[in-house]
């Protein structure tokens, strides 16, 4: 049995696990850091950009759905119907945004040191569709792109004209350099 399965190249989902261990042990996994959250989720590969390890205590009066809305965004639609769970949770908290398991897919296994209180965010497009593309405005993107108009002489004239100044101008600046 998962504890939670996070789909490849997910975005926008915001996990809240409670930390289930004593105020010591939770210590020690602040202190660690990264190393000890990769091995408390099973995961060993983590980018420690997206993951927040912190005491409830440390919020003061600010309640838990106040910060995951103030500081992550998270809706109140969603927090709101949790907001009372959310308030009584004590401990520690770990706060993993879908960025932090780097576009892959992983499988967190189900361990009595984490509890998953919530996933947050909105669930990624399904874009799956049988219809054709057949606007003109798709061609570049399907493959019925019809080959552009070949340049003109005068164009092509003018590059050349270009290219030929520009010459010129690298060998007077040598002949300039070298006297």
């Amino acid at each position: 049995m998962s504890l939670a399965e996070i789909p490849p190249m997910e975005r926008g989902r915001l996990r809240l696990f409670a930390i289930n261990k004593t105020e010591d042990e939770a210590r020690a996994l602040l202190d660690e850091g990264t190393h000890a959250i990769q091995k408390l989720l099973g995961v060993n590969d983590l980018n420690p950009d997206f993951i927040e390890l912190f005491r409830l205590a440390d919020l003061g009066d600010m309640g838990l759905d106040d910060y995951l809305h103030t500081g992550y965004d998270v809706p109140r639609a969603q927090l709101d119907p949790q907001a009372g769970r959310l308030r009584a949770l004590e401990g520690c908290v770990l706060v993993v945004l879908s960025l932090a398991f780097r576009d892959l897919h992983v499988t967190l296994p189900d361990t009595p040191d984490l509890t998953l209180i919530g996933t947050f965010g909105a669930p990624a497009p399904e874009w799956t569709t049988t219809e054709t593309v057949t606007s003109a405005s798709a061609d570049l993107y399907t493959g019925a792109h019809k080959p552009g108009k070949p340049v003109s002489d005068a164009a092509m004239s003018g590059r050349v004209a270009t290219a030929a100044l520009l010459v010129i101008f690298l060998i007077t600046g040598l002949v300039v350099w070298l006297a």
